[in-house]
């Protein structure tokens, strides 16, 4: 859980040093790939849920880079910690 919360704060910040929105969810995606894969999960599961989770962060950092700086930043920054422990 904890882990989740770590990989989102370094994906933000190389999303603040970069603006490449689709390059932090490949990178997301490729992890729960990995991770999927490591556990020894169906594989069909696992590619459904990379797929899912390629759309979620791709949406979240999209969200983030369009708002930039400013209340509502925060706001989705927080909302994605508080997806990225459930």
């Amino acid at each position: 859980m904890i882990f989740k919360i770590l990989l989102l704060a370094a994906l933000v910040r190389l999303l603040i040093a970069t603006d490449k929105p689709f390059l932090c969810s490949i990178l997301y995606a490729g992890l729960v790939l990995l991770f999927g894969l490591i556990c020894g999960g169906p594989l069909v599961a696992t590619l459904i849920s990379t797929g899912l989770a390629f759309v979620c962060a791709s949406v979240y950092f999209c969200l983030l880079d369009s708002i930039h700086d400013g209340f509502f930043w925060w706001i989705t920054l927080g909302a994605g910690a508080f997806v990225g422990l459930v």
